[in-house]
């Protein structure tokens, strides 16, 4: 048995066992095979396998002008008190992003990263090959493509020169459309919208709810767009002071299924009957989503094609035989569930 009863098998003990230098098991395990004979070859992989060694992924990257990794870039805006990844839409994104980088032979490293100048530290630090930059407001997202000069991929940025980057997105503006036509269509019309900013996604899902209330012939006005904290403890807060005003609404829609989640849980501590009461929306068709009870009528985005997408896209930079097309703007689908309720006729 040639398996060796230590921790870690190091070159020098293949090529004693072979016979051979290390310079030749090296070429044999950094594939210049064409220095080393194939009866040769053939020994050192027998040994290699027999014994157990694996490679040391550091010294692969040393000798390698590629990483093999891939960077994928969530924002931190700094005032959470909760990872990014409480929320499980980024948990299921990172996860198919994982996914689908690994398919291409590439392993991913996940950065949770402040401001550009740490982006670009990262990036040089682990040699990344290529960056996917989520949740990056867009000033962010231009100063990174100034000085980031390996390839990039944006996901759902909101860019005013499109045709300079590339950016995977979903059709948050009609999400929200759909949104508001459904609500108007099952008899509501004092609708109020919930999200932590009035930004790039959350703005054009507004924006989106506006028009479908205002083809409606219903009354739209700022004050229906409320802006609560991206921290929970201050979000709970807030739904208890604001009490009145959610007794004043027949619907609630969310920038996302994680707050709308959130919400059912906290409303009904506040005595609040869903959908009786007041019916809830959000937008992703997270898994959790169809579980709560009542089900959660919402948007839903397919965000494994998404995420593949992204990955194709960034792929092709990298071989340099990536498509001309520079945004990709995904559709929505609307999924009635129980969570909003018929009001009037």
């Amino acid at each position: 048995m040639l398996r060796q009863e230590k921790f870690m098998i190091r070159i020098k003990d293949i090529a004693d066992h072979v016979g051979v230098s290390t310079t030749t098991v090296s070429n044999v395990l950094h594939g210049k095979e064409q220095r080393v004979s194939p009866k040769t070859r053939r020994k050192i992989e027998a040994a290699i396998k027999e014994m157990g060694y694996i490679p040391s992924m550091g010294a692969i990257m040393l000798a390698k002008e590629h990483s093999g990794i891939i960077g994928v870039i969530l924002f931190d805006k700094g005032s959470r008190n909760e990872p990014t990844l409480t929320d499980p839409y980024y948990g299921c994104l990172v996860g198919y992003l994982e996914q689908y980088i690994k398919e291409k032979k590439h392993y991913m490293l996940m950065l949770t990263v402040s401001n550009v100048e740490e982006i670009i530290h990262q990036a040089k630090a682990w040699n990344l090959d290529g960056l996917i930059a989520c949740n990056l407001q867009p000033g962010v997202i231009s100063h990174l493509y100034t000085l980031y000069q390996k390839p990039l991929v944006s996901l759902d940025a909101y860019l005013e020169n499109r045709e300079s980057y590339i950016n995977i997105a979903t059709d948050d503006f009609d999400g929200g459309y759909q949104i508001g036509k459904h609500l108007a269509a099952m008899g509501h019309r004092n609708i109020l919208m919930v999200s932590d900013n009035d930004q790039n996604v959350d703005h054009e899902r507004w924006l989106g709810l506006r028009k479908g209330l205002e083809e409606a012939e219903i009354p739209v006005s700022e004050q229906q767009h409320l802006i609560v904290s991206n921290i929970y403890g201050e979000r709970l807060v807030q739904y208890k002071r604001y009490e009145e005003l959610f007794r004043k609404q027949t619907a609630v829609f969310f920038s996302s299924d994680y707050y709308a989640l959130e919400a059912c849980s906290i409303l009904r501590e506040m005595g609040f009957r869903i959908p009786e009461q007041v019916s809830l929306a959000g937008f992703d068709d997270l898994f959790c989503s169809g579980l709560m009870m009542p089900k959660l009528t919402t948007i839903r985005q397919d965000i494994e094609q998404k995420a593949r997408m992204t990955v194709d896209a960034l792929f092709g930079l990298m071989s340099g035989n990536g498509s001309e097309r520079r945004e990709w703007v995904l559709p929505v689908e609307l999924i009635k569930r129980e969570s909003v309720r018929r009001i009037g006729k």
